[in-house]
C-alpha cells in the first residue's frame, strides 16, 4: 500500500520559486535597487556641480580692487592734513593776532567740511569698490563691466590729477604748496593711472574671459 509523499521530505522546505536556495536575488554588487521617489527634487546637470577654477589674473584684479580704494582714502587724509598745517602756517605768518585766529578758525571750518563730504564720497566709491570686486571673485560678469567703467572714470581723473601738478596747486597769491603735498599728489595719480589700467587688462585677459564664460548661469 502506497502513501501520498511527504511535502516535508528531500530538502525540509518546498521550493519558493526563487534562485539561490530560496532567497530573493540581488543585484551585482549586493545593491538591491528602489524604485525612484517622484517627489525628488531632479538630479543637478554635471556641468553645473563642477565649479570653475579662479585664475591668478582674476585673483589680483581682486585685490586691486579692494586694496587701491583703501590706500587712495589714506592718502586723502594725509593730504588734507598737509595741506591745513601749511595753511595754519601760512595764516599764523599774520601781523595782527586776532585778525589770524579769526581768518584760521574760518578756514578750519571750511576746510574741515570739505574734507568730511570727500571723504564719505571716498569711504562710498571704495564701498562698491570692494563689494563689486568680492561679485567679480565670484565670476560675475555684471561686476567686470561695472568695475571697468569705474576703473575707466578713476584713469581719467587721475590724468587730470597729473597734468595739474596736484589739486590746490597754486593757491594763497601763488605761494608754492610743500614739496611733500606734491609729491603725494603725484603718488595719488600715480596710483590711479596703473592700477586702474592694470585692473582692465586682467579682467579682460583669455583667462579671465573663460572664468567669467564658465561661471556663466546655464539655464
Amino acid at each position: 500500500m502506497s502513501y501520498p509523499q511527504n511535502p516535508w521530505q528531500q530538502g525540509g522546505y518546498p521550493q519558493s520559486g526563487t534562485p539561490s536556495g530560496g532567497f530573493p536575488q540581488q543585484a551585482p554588487g549586493g545593491y538591491q535597487p528602489h524604485p525612484q521617489n517622484p517627489f525628488s527634487a531632479p538630479p543637478v546637470p554635471v556641468h553645473e556641480m563642477a565649479v570653475p577654477r579662479r585664475p591668478a589674473t582674476v585673483e589680483t584684479a581682486f585685490w586691486i580692487a579692494v586694496v587701491l580704494p583703501l590706500l587712495v582714502t589714506v592718502l586723502n587724509v594725509v593730504s588734507y592734513l598737509l595741506l591745513q598745517g601749511w595753511v595754519q602756517d601760512s595764516i599764523a605768518g599774520g601781523t595782527d593776532e586776532d585778525l589770524a585766529a579769526e581768518m584760521s578758525s574760518a578756514v578750519n571750518g571750511v576746510m574741515m567740511v570739505f574734507f568730511i563730504v570727500l571723504t564719505i564720497f571716498y569711504l562710498i566709491l571704495t564701498g562698491l569698490w570692494i563689494a563689486f570686486g568680492f561679485k567679480l571673485r565670484a565670476g560675475r560678469n555684471w561686476a567686470r563691466v561695472t568695475l571697468t567703467i569705474f576703473a575707466g572714470f578713476w584713469a581719467m581723473s587721475s590724468v587730470g590729477t597729473l597734468g595739474s601738478g596736484g589739486v590746490a596747486a597754486g593757491m594763497a597769491d601763488g605761494d608754492a604748496l610743500p614739496g611733500s603735498y606734491y609729491a603725494l599728489s603725484y603718488v595719488q595719480g600715480g596710483l590711479g593711472v596703473l592700477g586702474t589700467v592694470a585692473f582692465v587688462v586682467l579682467v579682460f585677459m583669455s583667462a579671465s574671459n573663460a572664468y567669467f564664460d564658465a561661471s556663466r548661469p546655464r539655464y
